[in-house]
């Protein structure tokens, strides 16, 4: 059946992509820290013991992820999307029950399986086949939704303090479940399955000499992999990772060891997730009208400049704030979409899942060595000035490696 409706169908697609990211990346990647504590008065087991399970999901999520690309490229995003919901559900309601640290690793693996399997890659994929000149546009919308997710941890928060830690994780469960299933019966793998075409051009007539657009083009996986733009754009990304990984992980500490309060620095990153929310949407149509390439260049840049205000901020030097704002945020929101559409841009949509993944194993390294040498640094320093300072030139150096990428091949996107 032909999807039918004055809107074109990509974007009720794009829509229901940005609602399940926001609950599952909100709940699934931000928001299960708040368990920590109520776990460890209920269960009396250690910090090192509950961590060892966020690492667990961490470390297969990364291997995890060429296999999810293959997958995705040959049973499409729809069937992916099914199964990472009923997955993730299913572990997360397993780990409302777990009493004992087997079953509490079993249901955190689980969990890991059905978000690496079916959130991200899957939707990111069927962007990118519905998608070509308005990629960024599209991703935009999705990625408005991930950085929602920021919002998602206070009302996980009250509902724990409200029903418990137990309560809480199955009624998420089951939310995830049924905003999962509504999204994945939404989704269609490719719009030249019902007569469309990416972008909603309009079919040619028979014997037209324009070529259209299509999202079953593309290079194959060894020819992407024989070419040097490959290990490149990886390369930027890792960088970048790692340092954003960092930066996520020890933004609060950095603020409450340079004299803002808890409340405060969680002041500070409500209103970055808020920035996020509305500037993504944004910067994703201005790429798709001034050229994605180069707002990618610009925006390891602004992160490194950014990031080099974070270092230095303080409660005595409140005046960088908005400068961090301005040039961090901004960089970042253009960097997390625009990574994703690169790999299209350059390879060709074909083949984007199985690349995708291979990309995202690629860059565990730098995303594992990242927040740890940043431990290790404030250990050492007391402070997390130096190690952001250092992060900083590291990340515009990415530039340079996508500008050595090339410029992407103008048939792909």
């Amino acid at each position: 059946m032909r999807p039918a409706g004055p809107v074109f169908y990509g974007w009720y697609i794009a829509a229901g992509g940005g609602a399940l990211s926001l609950i599952a990346f909100g709940i699934a990647a931000l928001g299960l820290g708040v368990l920590i504590d109520p776990m460890r008065e209920e269960l009396g087991w250690s910090l090192a013991a509950i961590s060892l399970g966020f690492s667990l999901r961490s470390f297969e999520q990364g291997l995890l992820a060429p296999i999810g690309g293959v997958l995705v490229d040959r049973l499409g995003p729809r069937k992916m999307i099914l199964t990472g919901v009923v997955l993730l559900a299913g572990g997360l309601l397993l780990f409302s029950q777990a009493r004992s640290l087997p079953v509490y690793y079993a249901a955190s693996i689980i969990a890991a399986l059905g978000q690496s399997l079916g959130m991200g890659l899957p939707i990111n994929a069927a962007m990118m086949n519905w998608f070509q000149r308005k990629r960024a546009r599209a991703m935009g919308i999705v990625a408005a939704g991930r950085g929602g997710g920021y919002f998602v941890v206070p009302l996980f928060a009250l509902l724990v303090t409200a029903a418990g830690w137990r309560e809480a994780l199955a009624i998420v469960a089951l939310l995830i479940f049924v905003v999962g299933i509504v999204v994945a019966l939404l989704v269609r793998d490719r719009p030249e399955h019902y007569g469309l075409l990416p972008d909603g051009e309009a079919v040619p007539r028979s014997g037209a000499s324009t070529p259209p657009t299509s999202s079953l083009i593309g290079m194959s996986v060894s020819a992407a992999l024989r070419r040097r733009a490959f290990y490149l754009l990886t390369l930027s990304t890792g960088l970048t990772a790692g340092q954003s990984i960092a930066w996520t992980v020890h933004q609060v500490p950095h603020m409450t060891n340079t004299g803002f309060s808890l409340p405060e620095a969680g002041l500070v990153v409500a209103i970055y997730g808020g920035v996020q929310v509305a500037v993504r949407p944004a910067v994703g149509w201005l790429a798709d009208l001034v050229g994605r390439h180069q707002l990618y260049i610009a925006s390891f840049v602004l992160q490194g400049v950014g990031l080099l205000f974070f270092a230095q901020l303080s409660t005595d030097r409140l005046w960088l704030l908005p400068l961090y704002y301005l040039t961090y945020a901004t960089g970042h929101a253009i960097w997390v979409i625009l990574f994703i559409t690169a790999i299209a841009d350059h390879f060709g949509p074909r083949r984007f899942g199985t690349l995708q993944g291979l990309a995202s194993t690629l860059t565990m390294p730098f995303g594992m060595l990242g927040p740890f040498l940043a431990g290790l640094a404030f250990d050492e320093f007391g402070s997390y000035e130096l190690i952001f300072s250092i992060y900083a030139p590291l990340t515009a150096l990415a530039a340079v490696f996508v500008i050595l990428a090339g410029r992407p091949r103008g048939d792909f996107g």
